[in-house]
């Protein structure tokens, strides 16, 4: 009974440590633009650049959770598209990709996400907002997500 165990707990770390390995990653590189404008639509979308890494190409039919780390429970959830023919699924691809976050409002600040201090945001300064991404791959696993700097929201 001792040896089934411990090759079921063996099995579950081999793959758990798989799963982590195939998980895409996501690296911020730029957002734009510096200031949003609540109150103003011409002025409250962000494009959020992120250079990403799947180690086995299916990260296309998957989606960006982009997490507002004002306050608890704002994402938004971006649908990736198809980023490589079928033939590359399995190997490894890398790239950007830009990601629209459109109509970001005024929200009151609130206690940061997990996810966002996981990534290392502990707070978010008044009249300012930071964005986080997490990658899932059309599998569901989720790997290394990363942030924005503080960007400045205007209510008017």
């Amino acid at each position: 009974m001792k040896t089934l165990l411990l090759l079921t707990v063996l099995a579950a770390s081999a793959c758990s440590d798989s799963i982590a390995r195939s998980a895409p990653s996501a690296a911020v590189k730029t957002s734009d633009p510096d200031r949003l404008v609540a109150a103003d639509d011409a002025l409250d979308d962000l494009v959020i650049t992120v250079e990403y890494k799947d180690a086995d190409g299916d990260l296309g039919g998957g989606i960006a959770e982009v997490y507002d780390c004002r306050a608890e429970g704002v994402r938004t959830d971006l649908a990736i598209p198809l980023l490589a023919p079928e033939a590359v699924i399995g190997k490894p691809i890398q790239g950007t990709l830009e990601l629209h976050v459109n109509d970001v409002g005024a929200i009151p600040t609130g206690a940061v996400p997990d996810v966002c201090r996981d990534l290392g945001v502990t707070s978010v300064g008044a009249g300012a907002a930071v964005f986080c991404v997490v990658l899932a791959d059309a599998a569901g696993h989720e790997g290394d997500g990363d942030c924005t700097r503080e960007i400045a929201v205007m209510a008017e």
